[in-house]
């Protein structure tokens, strides 16, 4: 007589009854999104605001320098691309962690108008606000992450200022990571 392998296969052992409501760079609806596609200058993190580099061609995550004024040349929110190669995939970036980097010289599409839910890293969200860019000249962490923190142009510190063109579209309770955010930057046609 032949024993089969008695062991016991178990499945799913627990379930998340709250999920992410979506990750950072996912459009937030489907509704008319105004795209435009750029090379990445540096590494880019999809759901994080976006500014022409130097060399007046590519993208790169908002920086200023000693600054608390968001630069004219912001375009947008870098834009989370699930086809890509490794996206969501265990053990190089599990799902609801951001979506992977885009790498210098890849194509960031950029939503210049539209909904997005975009990176947060602050403690209150107002509905109908506009918040604040983390725009750091020295430090990478946060540059493009939308905050509630106060404005500051220290070196290496810097927080500008939100402008009416991106705004909070609600309160997100409990959200973690994300803010929903409208961007009708001007210039779009």
């Amino acid at each position: 007589m032949t024993v089969l392998n008695s062991a016991l296969a178990i499945g799913q052992t627990a379930v998340n009854l709250v999920p992410d409501a979506a990750q950072p760079g996912q459009l937030a609806d489907l509704a008319y999104n105004e795209i435009d596609s750029f090379p990445a200058a540096e590494v880019i993190n999809p759901g994080r605001a976006v500014m022409i580099a130097s060399d007046g061609l590519s993208v790169q995550q908002v920086q200023t320098s000693s600054s608390s004024t968001l630069p004219t040349t912001t375009l947008g929110v870098s834009v989370l691309n699930s086809a890509r190669e490794g996206q969501g995939s265990y053990g190089i970036t599990p799902y609801g962690q951001g979506g992977l980097p885009y790498q210098v010289g890849e194509m960031v599409p950029v939503l210049l108008r539209g909904r997005i839910y975009a990176e947060w890293s602050g403690t209150t969200q107002s509905a109908f606000s506009s918040p604040n860019v983390y725009s750091s000249s020295t430090v990478t962490t946060n540059r493009g992450k939308f905050t509630d923190a106060g404005a500051s142009a220290g070196a290496g510190t810097e927080v500008c200022t939100g402008i009416g063109h991106l705004k909070n579209r609600q309160v997100l309770p409990g959200s973690g990571n994300l803010i929903l955010v409208d961007v009708n930057l001007p210039g779009v046609t």
